[in-house]
């Protein structure tokens, strides 16, 4: 069992970090970069259990010296960050954010905050997407596992002294199932437990007390580590995040374990892993993760524009210089200061509770800045989407697969009537209610919806997309008599070709086929948007109707050469071009990015003529 300094960790924390950090910064550019989370974990087992491991056998672990340098290592730093982060919540957050903000700083103060954003988990949660604490998440989950190995390696060492790890592998095994089973269930649970994440640690520690022990050739043992380093560099860049943890988390797991426990001093990844640059990023990579997500979430707020590259770059290199500060000017003080734990404790319980109440307390300040029509809009950030058919018609992120869309309900063919399909993602499932209203007494409309899933025949990514679109497509669409079918999604540019195909399809089996393009979306939820904003050209600096009309431009160029229906839905959204209707009396066209409110849908369909 090593216990000597690696510089090498430093360059894998570097890899770590930097790839959440750019993967938050531009997902697109690195679609796997979330893996650095996991990375995190394997090191921190890797360390932490080392060391327990080492001074329980020799004698001289202190629970109350342990706990004291976690607090000191991580306390401090992040302390300063929630302080400053609470700052720019009280002025540019709305009251009903400002609220849920203070709600989750108590949380990831108390390190539960991982449970918190379990409980607000779901596929329409802004204010989850928009908390600049989310990112604490997994420092709970790490802070939780601190908490409990001490007392169970106290346990194993104290109870059996020949078996004495047993107990923590036999831990990890059932961690490790629990987390593939809770990743078909309840895959946000699997996401965000504590449990289903100790498995990762306790590979790292495996390859402190077992795999740092082992000889094995130079030449194998440079190719398993450079190897090593590929997979986890080539995670970053591929490995998507639907259905994860699942079975994928094993690759970024296990290639950080075998890298951690057999590597050495002088192999050549060794070397590349312990370079300036990587022992620099390695070293501010806590306060660096600290800092990165409260600036990319304020960052364009204060702008009150969409993030350009431009801006990116700049959020990355001010989330470094502010990494880089945090690092030198509060890690590195308040590690060499005294130790004492009663100090230590006090000071950690008086910060977290003066914090805290200060910015509970506050909340009525904050919401007198606000006038009474920015909260009226606010109040839309809050809107339900019964019309969605959430749960039957329409499965979200927490549907494990078909098994939970309803067929009875959902189908509503009739032999007598002309018979109408409704298919697609979210972006299709916000049309059902006014699509219904719509239609006639000689019509019926049917419903196969799944967010986050892209209507065609090679759907791909999570198991509620495959499985209900190819049900959709080799069976429903085989067996009832739908003479029509719309197709709606939150479209891409790449998903023409893909849509090309499923068109054909439909047209070789005599339906006739409407394809409802995309809408114009914001960088921030409309309702917040018209809420913060002074005028129109704000309001649409803030959407990406540009890049959309591209979009509905070559949907429409496609759809015309395949003579199927296309109806323009930014045309009627945007019909000045250059301005939007954001409002349908009083009523944000839009509850979010981009899903349409049931008023939005209707005054958009008051111009769709195809039933």
């Amino acid at each position: 069992m090593t216990s000597s300094f690696r510089t090498d960790i430093q360059g894998l924390r570097a890899l770590a970090v930097l790839s959440v950090v750019i993967y938050h910064i531009s997902p697109k550019h690195l679609v796997g970069g979330f893996i650095g989370v996991d990375i995190f974990f394997v090191i921190s087992g890797y360390l932490i259990i080392g060391q327990i491991c080492k001074r329980l056998s020799t004698g001289s672990f202190s629970i109350s010296d342990f706990y004291v340098k976690r607090f000191k290592r991580l306390f401090p730093a992040y302390i300063t960050v929630a302080a400053i982060t609470s700052l720019f919540a009280f002025f540019f957050f709305l009251p009903s954010e400002f609220k849920g903000y203070s709600i989750s700083l108590i949380y990831s103060s108390l390190y539960l905050s991982n449970f918190y954003f379990y409980s607000k988990s779901g596929y329409f949660d802004s204010e989850l997407q928009g908390n600049p604490l989310l990112h604490t998440w997994s420092l709970s989950v790490e802070e939780q596992f601190y908490a409990v190995m001490p007392f169970v390696l106290i346990f194993c060492f104290s109870k059996f002294s020949k078996w004495k790890y047993a107990g923590l592998l036999a831990i990890g095994f059932v961690s490790f199932i629990a987390c593939l089973i809770l990743s078909n269930t309840d895959i946000n649970f699997a996401f965000f437990s504590p449990f289903t994440r100790f498995w990762q640690f306790i590979a790292g520690g495996f390859a402190a007390i077992y795999l740092s022990r082992l000889s094995i050739k130079p030449r194998l043992r440079e190719i398993i580590n450079f190897s090593c380093i590929l997979v986890l560099m080539a995670s970053t860049i591929w490995m998507s995040h639907d259905d994860f943890p699942g079975v994928k988390v094993i690759i970024p797991t296990l290639a950080t374990t075998l890298f951690l426990g057999l590597s050495r001093k002088g192999d050549w990844a060794y070397r590349l892993s312990s370079l300036n640059i990587a022992k620099f990023f390695g070293n501010i990579s806590y306060s660096l993760y600290l800092w990165h997500w409260p600036v990319i979430i304020f960052y364009p707020l204060i702008l009150q524009q969409e993030a350009t590259q431009f801006h990116k770059v700049a959020i990355l290199l001010i989330s470094i210089l502010l990494g880089s500060l945090g690092y030198y000017y509060i890690e590195e003080r308040f590690r060499r200061g005294p130790s004492k734990p009663l100090k230590v404790g006090f000071a950690t319980v008086s910060l977290t509770c003066l914090l805290a109440s200060t910015v509970w307390l506050n909340q009525s300040l904050q919401e007198s800045q606000f006038s009474q029509k920015q909260k009226q809009l606010e109040s839309f950030l809050a809107y339900r989407t019964p019309h969605f058919r959430g749960g039957t018609c329409f499965l979200t992120s927490q549907s494990t697969g078909i098994e939970d869309f309803d067929k009875t309900t959902c189908i509503a063919t009739d032999d007598g009537k002309e018979n109408i399909l409704l298919i697609g993602d979210s972006h299709a499932a916000h049309w059902y209610s006014s699509l219904k209203t719509n239609i006639k007494e000689n019509q019926t409309l049917s419903q196969i919806t799944a967010s986050g899933c892209k209507p065609v025949l090679k759907t791909s990514g999570a198991k509620r997309c495959e499985e209900l679109m190819n049900w959709a497509y080799r069976e429903s669409i085989t067996s009832e008599q739908y003479s029509k079918v719309i197709i709606s999604a939150r479209w891409l540019e790449k998903d023409i070709a893909l849509l090309r195909e499923s068109i054909e399809l439909l047209q070789s089996r005599g339906l006739e086929v409407i394809v409802i393009g995309p809408v114009v979306e914001y960088f921030q939820p409309l309702p917040r948007v018209l809420a913060m904003s002074d005028s129109v050209e704000t309001i649409m600096n803030s959407s990406n109707l540009d890049e959309i009309r591209k979009i509905d431009s070559e949907m429409q160029k496609e759809l015309t050469s395949l003579n199927a229906d296309y109806f323009s839905a930014v045309n009627v959204m945007c019909a000045d071009q250059t301005v939007c209707i954001t409002e349908v009396n009083d009523i944000p066209v839009q509850f979010d990015y981009g899903h349409l409110t049931e008023a939005g849908a209707r005054k958009i369909l008051e111009q769709f003529d195809y039933l």
